[in-house]
Parts: structure tokens; sequence; C-alpha cells
């Protein structure tokens, strides 16, 4: 028995020493939901109060891709005081594979936003959307209003300088 209290003892001091590990949500896959246009624009008129940047994207759209975690920083650094952001997948909706590519990619980003796949075909949102393409991101203040559209260019930092405004 001494023993036993004596290994216990010796495993909580050495635990103690470990490094700390980064403690990981219970559920660290990024949720993806399916989702028409419609619903995401009723979506986007429901967070009126708050600040709204809504990214389309595509996993075929590699400056999309390489823009991303530009979009996390802003969506971690302007949470608590209001930003929502929303990705908006624009990849075909009858690709079998799509959704585990954008899952793949949306846990890879660490992507804790809200996060969807838009079923619609490009004919339909090209038309909805007034663009041809991803990358597209527009910008809502709190009423609901758009702000900006910034489509093929996407410029994060002026992005980041709107939001600030809009925030105060």
């Amino acid at each position: 028995m001494k023993h036993a209290v004596g290994a216990c003892i010796w495993l909580a001091v050495a635990v103690s020493w470990l490094p700390a590990q980064p403690q990981s949500p219970l559920n660290s896959t990024p949720s993806l939901k399916t989702i028409r246009y419609d619903a995401l624009a009723q979506r986007v008129a429901a967070l009126e109060g708050r600040v709204v940047l809504v990214d389309f994207w595509a996993n075929y759209c590699l400056p999309c891709k390489r823009e991303f975690p530009r979009l996390m920083q802003l969506h971690r650094q302007y949470a608590r005081q209001g930003l929502v952001v929303l990705t908006v997948s624009l990849d075909d909706p009858d690709d079998s594979e799509a959704g585990s590519r954008l899952r793949e990619f949306l846990s890879a980003q660490r992507a804790d936003t809200e996060n969807y796949w838009l079923q619609e075909k490009p004919e339909v949102w090209q038309a909805k959307l007034k663009i041809d393409g991803p990358p597209c991101v527009f910008l809502f203040d709190r009423r609901g209003r758009l702000v900006k559209k910034y489509h093929d260019h996407v410029d994060y930092e002026d992005i980041g300088r709107r939001i600030e405004v809009l925030l105060r």
C-alpha cells in the first residue's frame, strides 16, 4: 500500500512537469451545413444587430484557400465584439466527394464559424450574387445593409478597417 501511494504521488509530480497541451474542443470537426440561397439570405437577415461577413469560396479556388486564414483571423479577432462570419462553399452540390474535401479543409483551418455548402447550380448563384465565381466577400452592417462587396481581389486589410468602424 505504501508503494502504491508513493507511485501515485510520483506520477502526479511527473505529470505536473509535462508541458501543458492545448485543449481541443470535444467536437473539433467544424460543422458544414447545406443551404439554399433563399435560406442563406434569411440567415443573414436574422443576424441583424451584428456585423456580418459572408465569404463565398470554393475548394477549387486557390486564392480563396490561400486567404482563408486571414478570414479566420478576422473572425477570432472580432467575434466577441459582434462580428459573425459565414463561409459559403460554391462547390458543385452534385459532386459526391466535395463534402469530405470541404470538411477536411475547414478542419485544417479550424473554421469555428458558420460554414455552409450552397446547394445551387452556378447559373443560380451567379445570377443572384452577380458574380462569375469565387472569391467573393460581402460585408453587412448591423442593420443588414450591404456595405461592400469584394470580388476577385479581396482586400482583407480594408475589410478589417471597415469591420472596426462598423463595430463601434
